[in-house]
């Protein structure tokens, strides 16, 4: 029987944060979205503050779902709570995450004969073959050994499926006793379902919030609840998905790991780059160097899961809530005679896009790019009557953009880029004014520490 572990680092961003200043860990440390608009990641300490937190922020939606709770609270409401408690604040720092996850997964996966990567800060790991008795002492190794390298701290749950091996996890992180570590291989039935009695249903892998609401609506309000709900009932009531977590919560393993690359859950259907604007943009030359710059990004992740994109859409607004100021909105999507993954295309077949739907006059906020109808790069079909596929097929293209990705990940991001990206600080990049050094990723940013 497989024997899954799901590791996942505690508080991520706020503890990559504090990997580079130990201070912190006495601290309750924030991290900001997009142009620091809300809080999307928190320390403990952070979260501790919850109970200063008076009303929740509007009306519907997930604002005032997080009733009373720390995150994805506007940061101009809480700022003056977060400096009352000398909380440390920093602007989403997206290239140290990325780098300290490639390293955090790199770690884990020593400790097991499979990975497969879920998230930034997640990934499962086939411990089959382990003796059950020594489970927990392994996990527990593997916790030390990302600590002690990288400064991480993680929790690990161990199961028979993956949807109890997330279960684990999320009880191993709510309860202090269990250092981080819990292994429900070694527990009898009782215990376990004394457990599910804790979890509501919707902290379930793949129980979202308005499932959740259907499922309390029926009575079926924790995991215990769900673990013995009728498969059948769900199945016509629900989906065949939620029966599968239901067999799952019974150690009927139902999602085995991914085998190939192609199947990984990180590898999307469709790649979105899309940023709000430092400051309101009513020039061309401006929205063209943001287009050019989102899909440049598009294109690397594009590449990053070896596949190719035949449709790339534009989306452009101007900001939706304030009545002053002149509204409009508008995407056009274009498809490519090949698929591709190349820049110089893709950026290209962008900024014609752009043209058709730029109107001046108006103080543009966001845009958007999307790739889609996106498949695994490989064989080429050759249109006999269209133009040559200069950008698809093309060893010097795929040459081209290896150098290009080489460069950037060697150097620096951002060291190599097209001109019509617009440079390194162009005006309506987006504000991240507490952002804090890129430490593992550029040479002038390396952390200095003095003895």
């Amino acid at each position: 029987m497989p024997i899954y572990a799901l590791v996942d680092g505690n508080s991520f961003y706020a503890s990559c944060q504090i990997a580079f200043d130990p201070a912190l860990k006495h601290r309750p440390v924030v991290v900001l979205s997009n142009n620091d608009g809300c809080i999307v990641a928190a320390n403990q300490l952070a979260k501790q503050l919850d109970q200063h937190i008076q009303r929740p922020f509007g009306k519907g939606g997930y604002h005032a779902a997080q009733k009373n709770s720390m995150m994805f609270q506007p940061y101009f409401k809480v700022a003056p709570l977060l400096k009352k408690h000398n909380a440390a604040i920093f602007s989403s720092n997206y290239e140290l995450y990325a780098d300290m996850s490639q390293r955090m997964h790199r770690i884990t996966a020593q400790f097991g004969s499979k990975q497969e990567i879920y998230s930034i800060d997640e990934s499962f790991l086939d411990f089959s073959g382990i003796a059950q008795q020594a489970l927990t002492q392994h996990a527990q190794t593997l916790k030390q050994r990302v600590n002690q390298w990288i400064g991480i701290p993680v929790a690990v749950g161990i199961a028979s499926t993956k949807t109890l091996a997330k279960l684990a996890n999320h009880l191993a992180k709510k309860q202090v006793d269990l250092e981080g570590v819990l292994d429900l291989t070694t527990l009898s039935d009782s215990t376990k379902d004394a457990l599910f009695k804790q979890v509501k249903v919707s902290s379930i892998w793949g129980v979202g919030k308005a499932l959740s609401k259907q499922l309390e609506a029926n009575q079926i309000k924790t995991a215990y609840d769900l673990k013995y709900a009728n498969v059948k009932t769900i199945r016509k009531a629900f989906s065949v998905n939620l029966e599968r977590t239901v067999l799952e919560l019974n150690d009927q393993a139902c999602l085995p790991f991914n085998e190939t690359p192609e199947d990984s859950p990180l590898n999307k259907q469709q790649i979105i780059s899309s940023r709000s604007f430092g400051q309101l943009v009513d020039n061309f030359d401006e929205m063209r160097q943001a287009v050019a710059s989102y899909t440049a990004v598009a294109a690397e992740k594009l590449r990053q899961q070896k596949a190719c994109c035949k449709m790339i859409s534009v989306h452009i607004t101007t900001p939706p809530y304030r009545e002053k100021i002149a509204q409009y909105h508008n995407q056009i999507s274009l498809p490519l005679i090949y698929p591709s993954d190349n820049t110089l295309l893709l950026t290209k077949v962008a900024i014609r896009a752009l043209k058709h739907i730029w109107r001046p006059n108006f103080q543009y906020l966001k845009a958007s790019i999307t790739l889609s109808q996106i498949s695994p790069k490989g064989a080429l079909q050759i249109d006999l009557f269209a133009p040559n596929p200069q950008f698809s097929a093309n060893p010097k293209s795929d040459k081209l953009m290896q150098a290009f990705d080489q460069i950037n990940q060697k150097m620096g991001k951002g060291t190599l880029q097209l001109a019509s990206c617009g440079g390194q600080q162009p005006t309506w990049k987006m504000n991240r004014n507490l952002m804090s050094a890129r430490y593992t990723t550029r040479w002038n940013e390396l952390l200095v520490v003095k003895a």
